[in-house]
């Protein structure tokens, strides 16, 4: 599960998965960059652009869309 203490300590975690020859699927992909086996889930840097272009309609005064 995702917890601050797992990404503080990615690099510790991926490499003791490693040397264990424990397969290991994390949920960021700091962790593969670590060292990890895989990651899977939302790619944050997407999300994150993703939100401003909702954040940039709004400020330039996007309309609400009707609900049916």
């Amino acid at each position: 599960m995702p917890s601050p203490v797992f990404v503080t300590n990615l690099k510790r975690l991926a490499d003791l998965a490693a040397k264990s020859r424990l397969p290991s699927i994390f949920h960021l992909r700091e962790f593969v960059d670590a060292g990890g086996l895989m990651a899977y889930g939302p790619d944050r840097s997407d999300l994150f652009r993703r939100a401003a272009t909702y954040v940039d309609k709004i400020l330039k005064g996007a309309n609400r869309p009707t609900c049916p």
